[in-house]
Order: structure tokens, then C-alpha cells, then sequence
């Protein structure tokens, strides 16, 4: 069994040298385009680096049947099992060659690691050839061979080291057996950290260039399987038969409003700093309950010299959802979270980056691990020139909660941070407080809500910190001429207990607050129905920025714009609409929400749900 054990380290770094040889093939390959840096030598230096955790996360992974079968012979002494464990070794080493030789001859023309999307492309490998100059596809033969002779020899190696017949210690099969899985375990999630490892775990460079040489490529390609299994074949299950020019009146009623419709102006000027706010998991309740406006008193103040709109709808429930609603104006697509693919996000448009082309400096922070959701990897994909999480902040360890660094100090913070960019600033920072442990640092204040009392007192918590945050800011140089937008990123349970299926659970309150707010909007509320989505058009309208990227995203001060909201539910879809509201189940082709007049919005959310996934498949 010792030999056993001592064969599955070899194996491990096995599979581990192979991963590294081609990312230094990949460097080398395409050197020039890391030139994009003055020091490439150091910066693929911290790409390996970086690079250490996802490898060993995907060796974990891919060692797991050997150790299946090496516990099957240590009960049947078979060679049938070296002979399986041999075709397992060599074929995955096999298949992962086809895929970095794919990586390496499409990513100067895509820039992005492969995906499932390969599997269309080599659905015709002559036009692949044909596409690749005759010398390229010479040399990149001349790898697949090289290290495929390599590996085969280095296999055969490996194997001439086991012997099916070894006896047993059961010292080590009981190690092999109880202890072992799990430290495969922990290799394979990342360690003990609560959020399990992603690729957002390796993103380090401003350079997307640098953050695909440290992404795991066999990783990506097996996550990017998983995560589009029902739509691996690149087809639309909502596609309906309609008419076209009845399917394009709908998507005009649904997508983005028109560059240049006549709109109301709501600043002073067109060059405000900005400073965006995006509070997690915070309810419509709090704005639509008399009751539960005590539990935010700060907003509810503010929202009488702001313009509050009191009928935004999340896109859907989770923030990996949120935030690219928010920065892309990206609805939430049912089956899948585009956070988790860097070559479809990649593709959306960024508000941060229009900001920037506008000599905006921009800064993104968070108290707590953005991995989850693959988020660090989108955030740097929105270019900010400052992102700073948890392991970037030096805070003392009294300001920590489980989850991160508490609100109140990281609004500090956030201040802080602000004071030091160069007007136009564009400063954001996300929320964690109101996510569940709930372990805000005061004592309880909201003595009601039974089983949501934590929650509850976690939101007011948040509130105070932004009221204490508003009032510091009004003694800085920039605070006249910034504007502070207050969102959530998703809603959340209260103790009124709306199905997730229900509009209610999915509205979000929204506030727009500072002076270059032009006078006659201070203290407004702006009714219309509108989304999360729809912040990247209506700000850079407002800033008189092109906003024509943003297809999904409306300016909802233009004079053109159809109120109506989109939600994402697991199967389906929502339509929010004055007339009426529809939660669809595509998948069990059945309504489990409706409210008014609904008899149009079923073939609209379907319509919508084709063009929205249509758009995902094609990126």
C-alpha cells in the first residue's frame, strides 16, 4: 500500500508538470503579447505564483480515480486495474494536449482560453486548419507531438515504479482509505476557506493577458462544461416561431432606449464624482413599509433631499447576478452566471471602462473574498485601476467579522480612499454586513422579526454606518460635486415572506443622493418601474457619454422608455409591467406567479429569454 500512496504523489506531480509545460509553452509562445507591461519577466513570475492554487485544485481533481482504483486493487490485486489506471493517466494527458494545442492556436485571434464553444468550432477542423497560417499549424503539430512523446515516456516510467502485487499495511490502507480524501479534498476546493476556490483566485494583473496565463486551462474548459450542460450542443430552447416584426416591437419595448432620445436632466453637471454604494441583500420592504422604514432611518432621511425610486427590481438573487446587471447592464440568464466564463464577460460592455475613457479614475472595494461567483475575475474584467478585498486591506483584527471587514469601517475606509483619486473620481464599494451570519459589532436595536431579527439588525447597522459615512463625507473638498447612488445587489427574505416567484421578493430600493442634484429633483420619488440594469445607460446619459454598448441597459429618464422590469427565475423568467405581472417556468411550461393583465407576457419574456441566451451562445 506504501507503493500505492507513493504512486499517487508521483502521479500528482505528473498531471502538476504537465499543466506547468504548457503554460510555459503558452508564454513563450505568445511572448509578444505580454509585452503590454515594462516588466514581463517579473509579471509571468506572479503569474506562476498566483497560479499554484487553481493547478493544485485541478490535480486534486483529476487524481481522484486513481485513487478510487488504486483502493479497488489494494482489495483485488488486479492488472486489469494498472491497465485502467494507465489509460486513465495518458488519456487525460491526451485529451488536455488537444485542448492547450486549441488554446494556443485561437488565442490570438479570440484571446480567450478555450471553452465548451471549441467543441462547435472543431465541428469543422478543415476550416480550423485553413485558418491557421501552414507554418503555425507546423509548429503546433511539432508540440503535440513533442510533448505527447514526452509524457507517454515519463508514463511508462511511472508506471514501470508499481507493483499490483505489493502486500498490504493496513496502517497505510486506513490512511489511504479515511485520511487521504480528504487532504485530495481540500487540494481540490481550494483549502479550508469558506468560499471554495474559483478562477477568480489566480486574477492579479490589470492585464487580461497575465490573468489567462495563470487561469488552469484544463480547469476552465471542465468548468466551462459544467456550468452550460444544457446548452453545451449551442442551441435555443426558447426559440419561438413569431413574426418579425411583431418579435422587434417587443424587443424595442424591452431593450435598450435610443442614443440621443430627448430625456430629463437631473445634474448640475456632467462631470460629477460618483460614488456607488452597492448594499447586499437589502429589501423593497424597507421602503414600501412604514414599519420597516424604521430599521433604515439614514436612507429613508436622505431620500428627502435625493431622488428615490421606489420601484427597481434585482435582476435576479444572488450577487454574482447583481453586479453585472449593475456595471454591464447584463440580465441574469437562467441556466448559467456569466461571472463564471471570462470569454463571455469579457464580451459585455463596462461602465467603469467608459468612465475611464473619460478620464475618470475609478476604485472598487470589498471587506470580505470576491471568489465567490468568480467575481474577482469580472471585476477585474471592468478595469477600475484600484480593486481591493480582503487580503489587500490592513485593518486590525477587532474590525473583522466572519465574512470580512464590518461596514461601518469600511465606509471609513472607502472615504479614505476617495480622498486620495483625482477628481472625476468613480469610488464603489460593496457591501457584507446584511449577509447571514449577521454578526454586525453593536447590539440588537430591531427587537422584532422573529426568525429574521439578524437580518433586520444587520440592515439598520449598515444604515448607520452610511449615515456616519454621508455625514464625514460633507467635510471633504469633493462632496459638493460628487453623486452617491445607493442599490442593493439582490433582495432578500423578510418576515412578510414573499415567494422568490412573487415581484415583491425581487424589488430593490434605490437611491440617487448628493447636491449636483439639480434642486427641483431633491426629495422626488421616481415611480416608474425600472431595473438594477438600467444604472449604466441612465448614468452615462447623464454624463452625455455614448451609452450605445449597453443593449440590455435603458435610460430611464428618456422620454422613449417603457416601464417594465425583467427577474430571472431558476426555470424561466419574470415580466414586471403596469398591466401586469407574469413569473414563468419554462421548463415546466407553467405560470407560479401572476397579477393583472397578463395576457401578452408570456410570449415577451419568452422573446427576451431567446435574444437574451441567443446573445450569451454567440459571445
Amino acid at each position: 500500500m506504501q507503493n500505492n500512496l507513493s504512486f499517487l504523489v508521483k502521479q500528482f506531480f505528473l498531471f502538476f508538470l504537465f499543466i506547468e509545460v504548457f503554460r510555459t509553452i503558452f508564454v513563450i509562445y505568445y511572448w509578444d503579447k505580454l509585452q503590454v507591461v515594462t516588466q514581463p519577466i517579473k509579471e509571468t513570475f506572479l503569474a506562476y505564483v498566483n497560479a499554484l492554487s487553481l493547478d493544485i485544485a485541478t490535480t486534486s481533481i483529476l487524481i481522484v480515480i486513481p485513487w478510487l482504483l488504486l483502493n479497488i486493487n489494494t482489495l483485488f490485486k488486479s492488472k486489469i486495474i494498472k491497465k485502467l489506471l494507465f489509460i486513465y493517466t495518458f488519456g487525460v494527458i491526451v485529451l488536455s494536449t488537444f485542448i492547450y494545442i486549441a488554446e494556443l492556436g485561437i488565442y490570438n485571434e479570440w484571446e480567450e482560453k478555450p471553452t465548451f464553444k471549441i467543441f462547435n468550432y472543431l465541428k469543422h477542423p478543415d476550416e480550423a486548419i485553413a485558418s491557421n497560417p501552414i507554418i503555425l499549424t507546423v509548429i503546433l503539430t511539432l508540440i503535440l507531438v513533442v510533448v505527447l512523446g514526452s509524457f507517454y515516456a515519463l508514463c511508462k516510467k511511472l508506471f514501470s515504479t508499481y507493483d499490483v502485487n505489493a502486500k498490504h499495511n493496513y496502517k497505510v490502507v486506513l490512511f489511504s482509505l479515511f485520511i487521504l480524501p480528504l487532504f485530495i479534498f481540500l487540494g481540490a476546493r481550494g483549502g479550508w476557506a469558506e468560499i471554495p476556490i474559483s478562477q477568480s483566485t489566480v486574477y492579479f494583473s490589470k492585464h487580461k493577458v497575465y490573468n489567462d496565463v495563470a487561469i488552469s486551462t484544463v480547469y476552465n474548459f471542465i468548468h466551462s462544461i459544467t456550468e452550460n450542460q444544457a446548452i453545451i450542443n449551442g442551441e435555443n430552447p426558447y426559440e419561438i416561431k413569431l413574426d418579425d416584426a411583431k418579435r422587434e416591437a417587443i424587443l424595442k419595448e424591452l431593450m435598450a432606449t435610443p442614443e440621443g432620445c430627448e430625456r430629463e436632466s437631473i445634474l448640475t453637471t456632467d462631470r460629477p464624482n460618483i460614488v456607488l454604494v452597492i448594499w447586499e441583500s437589502l429589501s423593497g420592504d424597507f421602503i414600501k413599509n412604514e414599519k420597516y422604514q424604521e430599521v433604515i432611518p439614514n436612507i429613508m432621511k436622505m431620500s428627502k433631499e435625493g431622488i428615490l425610486f421606489t420601484h427597481t427590481y434585482a435582476s435576479s438573487t444572488l450577487s454574482h447576478e447583481g453586479l453585472p446587471s449593475i456595471f454591464s447592464g447584463w440580465p441574469a440568464l437562467a441556466g448559467t452566471y456569466v461571472t463564471n466564463l471570462p470569454s463571455k464577460f469579457y464580451k459585455l460592455p463596462f461602465f467603469t471602462q467608459k468612465l475611464k475613457e473619460n478620464a475618470y479614475a475609478t476604485s472598487f472595494i470589498f471587506g470580505g473574498q470576491l471568489r465567490y461567483g468568480n467575481l474577482t475575475s469580472y471585476m477585474y474584467g471592468n478595469g477600475f485601476d484600484i480593486i481591493e478585498e480582503h487580503s489587500d486591506i490592513n485593518m486590525d483584527s477587532s474590525k473583522e467579522g466572519v465574512l470580512g471587514y464590518h461596514d461601518g469601517y469600511m465606509l471609513e475606509y472607502l472615504q479614505e480612499k476617495s480622498s486620495q483619486l483625482k477628481e472625476p473620481f468613480f469610488s464603489t464599494i460593496f457591501t457584507l454586513s446584511s449577509h447571514s451570519p449577521y454578526d454586525q459589532p453593536m447590539e440588537d436595536v430591531i427587537e422584532w422579526g422573529d426568525g429574521d431579527k439578524g437580518y433586520l439588525n444587520s440592515v439598520y447597522y449598515t444604515d448607520k454606518s452610511i449615515g456616519e459615512f454621508i455625514k464625514n463625507a460633507k467635510r471633504e473638498s469633493w462632496y459638493k460635486n460628487t453623486l452617491f447612488i445607493f442599490v442593493a445587489d439582490h433582495s432578500h427574505h423578510t418576515p412578510l415572506a414573499w415567494s422568490r416567484a412573487d415581484k415583491r421578493w425581487h424589488h430593490i430600493p434605490m437611491l440617487f443622493y448628493g447636491e449636483v442634484i439639480k434642486k427641483e429633483y431633491r426629495g422626488k420619488d421616481i415611480d416608474k418601474i425600472i431595473s438594477q440594469r438600467d444604472i449604466a445607460a441612465t448614468l452615462l446619459s447623464q454624463l452625455n457619454i455614448s451609452h450605445s454598448e449597453f443593449e440590455w441597459s435603458r435610460d430611464i429618464f428618456c422620454k422613449e422608455y417603457k416601464e417594465n422590469a425583467y427577474i430571472m427565475n431558476k426555470n424561466g423568467f419574470g415580466l414586471i409591467t403596469n398591466e401586469g405581472s407574469l413569473t414563468y417556468d419554462l421548463k415546466e411550461d407553467r405560470i407560479i406567479y401572476k397579477d393583472g393583465n397578463i395576457s401578452s407576457l408570456k410570449t415577451k419574456g419568452n422573446i427576451y429569454m431567446q435574444k437574451l441566451l441567443q446573445t450569451y451562445l454567440d459571445y
